[in-house]
């Protein structure tokens, strides 16, 4: 006879921000919990996740005694993407196996910066007639953006600026843009030479009386 049995079924995200290469690394605790065991408390427990109802993957199976919560940690997740997952159980000695409700999470988005000068993404040189410079920026899944380099301060998350350049030589802006939530962030820089004046040109004239 076939015992049966109910689940309540729950989750919270751990999110372990890793930057490697540019890509956010994500884990997540799935939690699930036996609220009824049917009467045999010997039963085998696991998840099924995946970016569909269908799902796809599935976590090792544990071994659960009785009612009470259970969960397993999922790595290597892709940022920015919605996961659909269950808990699901069987008694140890029957094949009843019986699932929970499909629930869904979205993981965070890895923060994108981009700056530009005088629309490019640079290297450029700039003559010293030409030495008034426009820096322009957008940001992706941020919250904050800081300047470095040959500018400073706290900037909006998108914008622009003008910026006149004084001494001959080469220039680096950078620009870092984070997400508070997940202590993501994501930097950019251009460089700008700035070239010396021209030889001033001088021409002698015939003297006057």
């Amino acid at each position: 006879m076939k015992k049966k049995f109910l689940f309540l079924i729950f989750a919270s995200l751990i999110f372990g921000v890793l930057l490697v290469k540019g890509v956010l690394a994500v884990t997540a605790t799935l939690r699930g919990e036996i609220i009824d065991d049917g009467g045999d408390p010997y039963l085998l427990v696991w998840f099924e996740y995946g970016t569909t109802q269908s799902y796809g993957w599935t976590t090792p199976v544990q071994e659960k005694y009785g009612i009470g919560e259970f969960s397993y940690t999922v790595s290597g997740l892709q940022e920015c993407t919605t996961y659909h997952y269950r808990a699901c159980a069987r008694h140890k000695n029957y094949n009843d196996t019986n699932c929970g409700e499909d629930k869904s999470f979205t993981t965070p988005c890895n923060v994108q910066v981009d700056l530009k000068v005088n629309g490019s993404d640079g290297p450029i040189t700039v003559s010293y007639s030409n030495r008034t410079i426009t820096l322009s920026w957008t940001s992706q899944h941020a919250d904050s953006c800081t300047a470095f380099g040959d500018w400073s301060g706290s900037k909006p998350t998108s914008g622009s600026e003008q910026i006149t350049l004084s001494t001959p030589r080469t220039y680096r802006f950078t620009l870092t843009c984070k997400n508070s939530s997940t202590g993501a962030e994501k930097s950019d820089s251009v460089e700008v030479t700035l070239q010396a004046p021209g030889v001033p040109r001088v021409i002698t004239k015939l003297i006057t009386f």
